[in-house]
């Protein structure tokens, strides 16, 4: 006998343009562009993507690095346009337009930091909170995020690695203008600015999630549930040495919880075995709420 069964029907996603993200991303371009002009380029460093190689062609053909900014983004925001969502390629015109403005009117402004570290901490941290707001808004500034997608539509080579190999390639440019030395600090810069974003995406709270072996699983479960008003789900297992069949108990937790949960377990069990994995984000009741990023 055949027992069709039919699938859910899912409603069609429907990408929605939000004021919100447009503030966020225009805030985060404001930052980033404070960033370039008052920091990075009176210092003699780089910021990583296409800004970065927009520095480096302002020092060498002295064209002012908003102009290169605009024309170096125009082929990629039209080729962009046919291999990425669209409201995702019209964010990222937004804010690639909103940061040429904001890299031209703050042209001549400088902090005037003096240490080159100093402006590589400063100037790297600075760049990530404005790249972060315009990523956690659901855009970007174009450039290298538009190439990053249409490499891995084609090659199947992520997005990480295209943003590192670009970037090595800005750096390497760069010692066509700057010292081995001052190629150094923008390395430094770079490398604070990514983890610097990553927090501003993700959220400064990174969640743990445990996967808990045991023979009281059900008693675990319980004390978890009233005790750290957390949910539990259990996951069938078979253990391979034994061929006993076993459920393991998943949960994820506030890293702040992370001591209670431990102690919670080996008080009921002390020969239970865990597995604790760190959560970049975790979404859905007690966390974050849900939603369309990209």
């Amino acid at each position: 006998m055949e027992i069709n069964i039919k699938p859910p029907s899912l409603k069609k996603f429907t990408e929605t343009i939000k004021i919100l993200d447009l503030v966020g991303i225009a805030a985060g371009a404001f930052l980033l562009a404070v960033s370039i002009q008052g920091i990075m380029i009176p210092g003699n460093l780089l910021t990583g993507g296409l800004t970065g190689l927009a520095i480096v062609l302002e020092y060498i053909v002295k064209i002012d690095v908003w102009i290169w900014y605009a024309l170096l983004n125009i082929p990629l925001l039209i080729a962009g346009y046919k291999y990425v969502s669209r409201r995702f390629i019209f964010y990222s015109i937004f804010g690639a337009a909103v940061l040429t403005i904001f890299l031209a009117l703050l042209k001549y402004i400088d902090f005037g930091i003096e240490d080159i570290f100093l402006s590589a901490v400063f100037g790297g941290a600075l760049s990530g909170v404005g790249s972060g707001l315009i990523f956690r808004s659901k855009g970007s500034t174009g450039g290298i995020d538009i190439v990053a997608v249409i490499i891995r539509r084609f090659w199947g080579f992520n997005i990480g690695q295209t943003f590192l190999v670009f970037n090595i390639f800005v750096l390497s440019s760069s010692l066509l203008v700057f010292n081995f030395e001052k190629t150094l600090y923008a390395a430094v810069s770079i490398y604070i600015a990514s983890k610097v974003m990553d927090t501003v995406v993700t959220g400064v709270e990174t969640t743990r999630t445990a996967m808990i072996i045991s023979a009281q699983n059900n008693d675990i479960a319980q004390v978890i549930i009233h005790n750290l008003h957390r949910g539990c789900t259990y996951l069938a297992a078979k253990g391979a040495y034994t061929g006993e069949e076993k459920e393991i108990v998943l949960v994820t937790v506030a890293k702040t919880q992370l001591p209670t949960l431990k102690e919670i377990v080996f008080a009921v069990d002390p020969k239970a075995f865990i597995i604790i994995n760190e959560t970049i984000e975790a979404f859905g009741k007690g966390f974050r709420i849900g939603g369309p990023e990209f």
